[in-house]
């Protein structure tokens, strides 16, 4: 269901520059939602739609028998929490690297791994995590819990003695096949768009229409960890696929996808 919900959000957010625009965002029918979200259940996107209506995240209007919703600016925020592709993208890296070591731990530490995870951090070894991350109040918030007090430190670290950061990032969030994820997006929204020109039918297809590059560039939204850009290899090709991502979301808008 969380991955329906991220979804969903994406969905209506994908038509605009989210990262940028706060509000304003347009009502959209289940008929959009069905369309994008076509892998799941339609009784399963209602669901998800009526969830995020309750918790703030969607506003909803009913006109007739047709439902509408739009994405509020809290379920704007949540779709960023949601896409670590966003973390790196807000503020310039401070060439920090941020470094959890855990003890002592035992049966938790799988738990404790998860939620930094979803944190930004990565395992490098039993119990030691990094990030190039600030350390967030949601970090700080974890190890403050009372069961986990006094079992982890954090540190700062400006230099590293082996290694350097490009190739340290590129291997620890495997940035290479990210990386090839966005080329062979590429490849294939540019050359959807060249045959949508043609033939605006093309992009209704469920197979190589929009929808599917729809689909693969939300999975990989999902996938990118957002590092810093101090980090990312110098063909690091994302904001090309968001261009083009961007204009078959146009194309498709114009077509009435």
């Amino acid at each position: 269901m969380r991955i329906l919900k991220t979804k969903l959000l994406f969905a209506l957010a994908s038509e605009y520059d989210f990262l940028r625009k706060t509000e304003g965002y347009e009502y959209k029918p289940y008929e959009f939602l069905y369309f994008r979200l076509s892998k799941f259940e339609q009784g399963s996107v209602r669901d998800a739609a009526i969830r995020l209506t309750r918790s703030g995240s969607l506003d909803k209007i009913t006109r007739g028998n047709q439902s509408s919703f739009r994405l509020t600016g809290l379920g704007r925020e949540k779709l960023l929490n949601q896409l670590p592709v966003y973390r790196g993208q807000r503020k310039v890296w401070d060439r920090i690297w941020r470094i959890v070591i855990v003890e002592g731990m035992g049966s938790e530490s799988r738990q404790v791994g998860s939620s930094l995870g979803r944190l930004g951090y990565k395992r490098v070894a039993r119990g030691v995590y990094v990030t190039p991350f600030s350390v967030s109040q949601e970090t700080k918030s974890l190890f403050l819990a009372k069961k986990w007090q006094e079992k982890a430190q954090i540190i700062e670290s400006r230099k590293m003695i082996l290694g350097d950061d490009l190739k340290m990032a590129r291997q620890l969030w495997q940035l290479d096949q990210t990386g090839m994820g966005y080329l062979e997006l590429i490849n294939k929204a540019d050359r959807l768009l060249k045959l949508a020109r043609q033939n605006i039918v093309l992009l209704q297809q469920s197979k190589g229409g929009f929808k599917e590059v729809f689909d693969r560039y939300f999975y990989l939204l999902l996938k990118d960890p957002g590092l810093p850009r101090k980090l990312l290899p110098p063909d690091w090709q994302a904001d090309k696929a968001r261009e083009l991502f961007s204009r078959l979301v146009v194309m498709a808008k114009t077509a009435g996808i």
